[in-house]
This record gives C-alpha cells, sequence and structure tokens, in this order.
C-alpha cells in the first residue's frame, strides 16, 4: 500500500493512526505490527468543518479540526512517539489503477513517467501533486501500477493540522486504501468493499492484496447519512443494464477511466421512478462494481465488506433483491478494547496500523 508521505523518522509504520473525516477525527494505537486497535478516540467535528476535496479549502473550521486533533492524539499516544499515520478522505485524492508495457525500476526515474501519464488523467497539475505508486501485478507483459495523488496544497492543510497539534504526519493514505490494508490477504476469495463518507461512496474490488478496481461517487443530493435513513424505511427496487456495465470496462488505456467515470456519474438506470435519489446512486456504484467483479473473476460476488459510514443493517434492505449480503469488515477480534464508536469508522485505522 503506498504511502503519500516518506516515513518521518522511524523504519516501520507509525503505531499510531488518525483519520480526519467530514463527521469526525478517530484515532487509534496498536501496541505491534499486528495492528490490533489497542486504545481508540474520537471526537466529533461541526457541520461543514472538513469538506473533502481536490481544491484548496478541505479543512474549513481549521480551529476546530486542531482542537480535535489536541483530543485524541495524546489519547491514543503510544509512549513519547509522536510519528502517526494520516488517513484523508478519497474525495481529497484520485486512486488510479494504470497499464503500462514497462517503468523505470528506480523512483525518480518512474515519477516524470507517471506525472506525464496523469497529464491527461487527472483535473489538476501532477507537477504540483505528492505522487506514490506501487506496481501491483504483471499479466501477459503488462504491469497495473496503482498510483495515488493528492494536489500539494491539499496536502499541506492536513499535515500542517497534525503538526499544529503537536505530532508529525510519518505516513499519509487515502481511506478506502487503509481499509483494504485491514483485509485478511491470506484468504483466496476476493472482496468487494463499500466504504461510505458523508458525501461520497468508494467501490473497491481486492484479491489477495491486489487492487482490482477503485471508484469514488461523489454523492450529489443527500448526504450518506440521509441516504442510510432513506434505505432503510425504502428500499430500491433498481437494476443495473450489466452489458452497458461490462462494455465500459472491456476499452482499454485511458478511455477506459473515462467511460467508467461517466457510466456512473450518468445513472444508467432501468425501472428507477426517480433516478435522482441518492440511494439509487449508492445502489448504482455496487452494483456497476458487481459486474465488474463477476467480468474479472469469472465468478459473482457475494457479499459486500462495508467500512466508514455504511454498516450491513443501512445497506441490507437495498441489497435484498441481488443476492447479496453485507458484513463489516471489521471484526471484534480486531479490537483489544470495547467502544461505542461503530466498527466501520475504525476499519481504516485498523488497516493503517497493520503491517
Amino acid at each position: 500500500m503506498p504511502s503519500l508521505l516518506p516515513k518521518s523518522t522511524i523504519q516501520v509504520r507509525p503505531r499510531i493512526a488518525v483519520e480526519i473525516r467530514p463527521e469526525g477525527v478517530y484515532a487509534a494505537s496498536a501496541t505491534d505490527a499486528a495492528g490490533l486497535l489497542a486504545q481508540i478516540a474520537s471526537a466529533p467535528l461541526p457541520a461543514g468543518a472538513v469538506v473533502p476535496s481536490l481544491r484548496v479549502g478541505n479543512i474549513v473550521d481549521r480551529i476546530a479540526v486542531i482542537a480535535a486533533l489536541k483530543k485524541v492524539l495524546p489519547a491514543v499516544q503510544v509512549g513519547k512517539g509522536r510519528d502517526v499515520t494520516l488517513i484523508v478522505s478519497d474525495t481529497a485524492v484520485r486512486v488510479l489503477l494504470l497499464d503500462f508495457d514497462e517503468i523505470p525500476s528506480k523512483a525518480e526515474e518512474a515519477l516524470p513517467v507517471l506525472r506525464f501519464r496523469l497529464a491527461k488523467l487527472l483535473p489538476f497539475n501532477p507537477e504540483l501533486a505528492q505522487v506514490s505508486y506501487q506496481v501491483m501485478s504483471r499479466h501477459a507483459m503488462v504491469l497495473q501500477v496503482l498510483v495515488v495523488a493528492i494536489p500539494n496544497e491539499v496536502l499541506a492543510e492536513y499535515e500542517s493540522a497534525v503538526r499544529e497539534a503537536g505530532f508529525e504526519p510519518g505516513a499519509v493514505i487515502p481511506s478506502t486504501l487503509a481499509v483494504a490494508a485491514a483485509i485478511d490477504e491470506a484468504g483466496t476469495a476476493a472482496a468487494l468493499v463499500v466504504n461510505g463518507s458523508e458525501f461520497a461512496v468508494t467501490t473497491a474490488i481486492l484479491r489477495r492484496g491486489e487492487l482490482l478496481l477503485h471508484r469514488t461517487l461523489e454523492l450529489k443530493s443527500k448526504t450518506m447519512a440521509e441516504v442510510a435513513a432513506l434505505v432503510a424505511h425504502e428500499p430500491a427496487n433498481v437494476a443495473i443494464d450489466a452489458e452497458m456495465a461490462r462494455a465500459s470496462f472491456v476499452q482499454s488505456g485511458e478511455d477506459s477511466e473515462v467511460a467508467v467515470a461517466e457510466m456512473v456519474q450518468a445513472g444508467i438506470l432501468h425501472d428507477a421512478e426517480d433516478p435522482d435519489r441518492a440511494e439509487l446512486e449508492l445502489l448504482q456504484s455496487i452494483s456497476v462494481a458487481a459486474a465488474y467483479f463477476e467480468d474479472s473473476l469469472a465468478v459473482a460476488p457475494e457479499e459486500v465488506l462495508t467500512a466508514g459510514t455504511l454498516s450491513p443493517e443501512a445497506l441490507g434492505p437495498m441489497l435484498a433483491e441481488t443476492g447479496l449480503h453485507a458484513r463489516e469488515v471489521l471484526q471484534s477480534t480486531d479490537l483489544m478494547t470495547t467502544t461505542s464508536i461503530p466498527r466501520g469508522l475504525l476499519a481504516g485505522l485498523r488497516g493503517a496500523l497493520k503491517s
């Protein structure tokens, strides 16, 4: 899993992790590389205090965010260590899976190649961004490379807030990549993950540590909390045109990135009385990922792993007619302590602490 920042003062991942979300600030610590959550703390944020995006102004209420960090980080501090892994929202970064015939083995030579490619794909200048990458796989002489990019000015907002709270961001990780790291790589089955936040949902597919899909959809009409409430009372009966979904994924190169994004945002819905409803946007995102899962792995997914603000209880009614069932990424065995904080909000912390 790539870090957007180099390690600061130590050679292993920090034993403290913190996630800055629109819903609040969440922190945890682990006693060793197993990453079991030993201490957990959270602090709420005022509505609108954090608005993740690719533009400057993510941290709107800086005073509130720093105060929350000063509350939770000392509460989980391990000894005198002040290095932390910082988790940021998916909508503040861009995560892409790109195919290459080959890339240079040295990072200083590979990064210019990646930035040249990213210039055609990103809505910001990759020369003014922190870029990290990791080779995911090699199939039929094609390298699939996971690339993560965040504008320097956006990154500076988050890291400076952590520093003002008295800690040092030793690594920075996007939310869903942190959640992905919490999933057991030893299992043979692939996993379909849905990670919700207040204004967006990310779907991802993983197979034994390899990321096969990562798609973030910003909800246009309602927050995730409103979506969950609506779905609980009014389960949506929506189907995705599977052939159209598959067609968008068989394209190659940069065109496939554009096709997928346009398909998800356009709303390829059938029999939907109100296609603007946010719960339909959410179901569509999951259905498209499920179609890609089946097409890529030649087997249909049986379950959805939930994280963030989405819970199995919220998704259950929505998935009733899809044949999928939902369960949480984080299990009781991942915790060394009890907490009233919803497990979904701790999944990224678990992954960030797991080495």
